[in-house]
């Protein structure tokens, strides 16, 4: 009897032991996991980042694609992760662009809403003609100015200009750019990332919103020394039947407009875009940047390129500098239907 009364209290010893034990196991364990929780998270994060980013790159590039190819043609991209985190932007950026094309007077039109101001150096400015969606009117200036107002504007909005003598001597024109947005969830936030115009801009939730790829604006010079000027805009048409949740995705061209095609003077354009504050002075930086570097060296005046239109922030726009001389100008839009 006193043998198994001993051997119950050893087993009993030995089950205490190994309770004890499993229990010291898996508070390690617990501990352990508690301490690599913020690292599975990064390593999780960073999947997610780098698989989002990747996507984006990967549709921007057929985006682009998609607009070189003739009206009416395109192509299907598919992508599990776009599929889960694509929404529109609307109205995410807005070019404003006018030049002199003939005579030699100088013009300046300023649209403010409804509000259309012509104005000329030499007053040679005549005949104003307006065209945007459904609308098309022209009226006659005195004396060179003046004040003309047109309801309802929209879509893209040409003004024109002739002068005296019958030529056609300015343009200005206001396109409104949408684009798209691609949200992937992380931890500690959402990383996002813009598709406007070409451009290709990323936030993480804890950094700084930055610019990977810009609209595409150029400048070079021809054999003979003449600035050349190229804008490519690309407006993305979100189509009514297209969902948040798309496993394929039609990408359709609609078209090119050229909107410049030619000799110009006095090239003014003006950028507005949505959202984050912080994106448009990096265009502007990216653009125009070996303009500050000339004028802080003390040789502005060797300077050819890109510069600011007047005040040094490019918040009044850019232009190519020196901006007086006949330059080759080349500007036109895209327009790709997502489905």
């Amino acid at each position: 009897m006193r043998r198994s009364h001993q051997h119950r209290q050893d087993a009993v010893s030995e089950i205490l032991g190994v309770t004890m034990l499993l229990a010291m196991v898996v508070t390690v364990i617990g501990g352990v996991f508690v301490l690599l929780g913020p690292f599975l998270n990064d390593i999780s994060d960073n999947r997610e980042w780098s698989a989002g980013s990747v996507a984006a790159t990967q549709l921007n590039d057929r985006i682009l694609i998609a607009a070189q190819s003739p009206e009416g043609g395109g192509l299907v991209h598919q992508n599990a992760q776009i599929s889960r985190s694509i929404d529109s932007l609307r109205d995410a950026e807005t070019w404003k662009i006018q030049a002199d094309l003939g005579g030699s007077d100088r013009t300046v039109v300023v649209l403010d809403g409804d509000l259309i101001n012509v104005t000329s150096t030499n007053r040679t400015a005549l005949t104003v003609t307006a065209t945007a969606d459904g609308i098309s009117e022209s009226w006659t200036l005195t004396n060179g100015t003046g004040n003309h107002t047109i309801s309802n504007l929209s879509g893209t909005i040409i003004i024109d200009v002739q002068d005296i003598h019958g030529v056609h001597s300015h343009r200005f024109v206001q396109i409104t750019i949408d684009g798209l947005r691609l949200n992937n969830l992380l931890t500690s936030g959402t990383f996002t990332v813009d598709l406007v115009n070409g451009a290709r801009v990323e936030k993480l939730p804890s950094d700084a919103i930055e610019v990977r790829q810009f609209p595409r604006l150029q400048h070079d010079l021809l054999l003979d020394g003449t600035p050349r000027v190229s804008l490519v805009l690309l407006d993305i048409d979100i189509s009514a039947s297209a969902q948040r949740h798309m496993t394929n995705i039609h990408l359709d061209s609609k078209g090119v407009t050229e909107l410049f095609d030619g000799s110009a003077r006095n090239l003014v354009m003006v950028v507005d875009v949505a959202g984050d504050p912080s994106i448009l002075p990096q265009y502007i930086h990216h653009w125009t940047g070996d303009h500050a570097l000339y004028l802080a060296s003390g040789h502005v005046e060797d300077y050819r390129g890109f510069g600011p239109h007047a005040r040094l922030s490019g918040v009044d726009g850019i232009t190519i500098i020196p901006s007086d001389v006949q330059l080759d100008l080349h500007v036109s839009l895209q327009t790709v239907e997502v489905s």
